[in-house]
C-alpha cells in the first residue's frame, strides 16, 4: 500500500483509560460512519474504534487495499500501536464480518492485544462462494446511497476482494456472536449458523432483528445492547446460555 500520513482508525470515546474496546470493520462498499450511532449509545466504559478503508472518505487520497488480508494487516498494525493490551471485541457486517474474522486470527496469534470476542454480522462464512446474481443486485442496491459515483467505485473493489479471498478455514478460541436480519437475502439466518465452525471458544448464538442486510442502521439501540450483551459473556463465561 502507498505511503500513509494518517492513521486508518478512529477512536470514539475514552480508550486511553479503558479495558475493553469495540471494534467496527466496514461494510462492503461503505465507510465507518454508519457505525456511530451504535458507538454513541455503547456505555462509556465501551469506547469505539473505527476502522476506515484507505482510498475512500477522509482516506480518499490513499491506495485502496488490494486483499481483505492487506486491509486487516494495516488495521492490525495500527490497533497494536493505538491500544496494547486492551481486549478487542470486533464487530464487522457484510465484508466487515471477513475483516473481523482476519483481526481476530491476527490478535490470537501475536496477544498484542486480547482478541476478546468476535461477532459476524449479515455475512455467510469465510470460504463460502459469493452468489455472483446476488452479488450484482447488491452492488445496485447500494450504489444510490453513494455520490459521484464514488460507492459504485468502493462496492467494485470489496466484491472483487470478497471473490478473491481465500481462508485455510482456522477456528478461532475467542467468543463467537452472530447476528443477521430476519429478512436478509444474502446472508440468510440459516446460512449464518455455518459460522460456528470458524470457533473453538463459546458459541453465544444468532440474534435476528427485524429487516433485511442493512438492518442495523434502522434499530441502533438494539445492536449497541447485543453487543453489550457480548461483551459481559466474554468476561463471565459461566453466565452463558447454550443455544437450543
Amino acid at each position: 500500500m502507498g505511503a500513509s500520513t494518517q492513521r486508518s482508525i478512529v477512536i470514539q470515546g475514552a480508550a486511553d483509560s479503558a479495558d475493553d474496546v469495540i471494534v467496527f470493520l466496514p461494510p462492503a462498499g461503505s465507510v465507518a460512519s454508519p457505525y456511530f450511532p451504535i458507538g454513541d449509545l455503547l456505555a462509556d466504559a465501551l469506547p469505539a474504534v473505527h476502522c476506515e478503508t484507505p482510498g475512500r472518505g477522509r482516506l480518499a487520497t490513499e491506495e485502496p487495499p488490494g486483499s481483505v488480508h492487506e486491509a486487516a494487516d494495516r488495521w492490525a498494525t495500527e490497533l497494536a500501536e493505538a491500544l496494547p493490551g486492551r481486549r478487542l471485541h470486533f464487530f464487522g457486517h457484510s465484508l466487515g464480518a471477513l475483516y473481523a474474522y482476519e483481526l481476530t486470527l491476527r490478535f490470537e496469534a501475536r496477544p498484542v492485544c486480547e482478541a476478546a470476542s468476535l461477532s459476524a454480522s449479515g455475512a455467510r462464512e469465510p470460504g463460502s462462494k459469493p452468489r455472483s446474481l446476488l452479488t450484482t443486485a447488491f452492488a445496485a442496491l447500494r450504489a444510490p446511497d453513494r455520490q459521484d459515483g464514488a460507492g459504485e467505485q468502493w462496492m467494485d473493489r470489496d466484491l472483487r476482494m470478497r471473490g478473491e479471498y481465500r481462508t485455510a478455514h482456522q477456528a478461532v478460541r475467542a467468543p463467537l456472536a452472530l447476528l443477521c436480519g430476519a429478512s436478509d437475502p444474502f446472508a440468510r439466518p440459516a446460512e449464518m449458523e455455518q459460522w460456528q465452525r470458524f470457533t473453538s471458544g463459546p458459541y453465544l448464538g444468532l440474534s435476528t432483528f427485524r429487516g433485511g442486510h442493512d438492518y442495523y442502521l434502522s434499530d441502533p439501540r438494539a445492536i449497541a445492547e447485543a453487543i453489550t450483551r457480548t461483551v459481559h459473556h466474554s468476561r463471565h463465561p459461566e453466565s452463558i446460555t447454550p443455544p437450543e
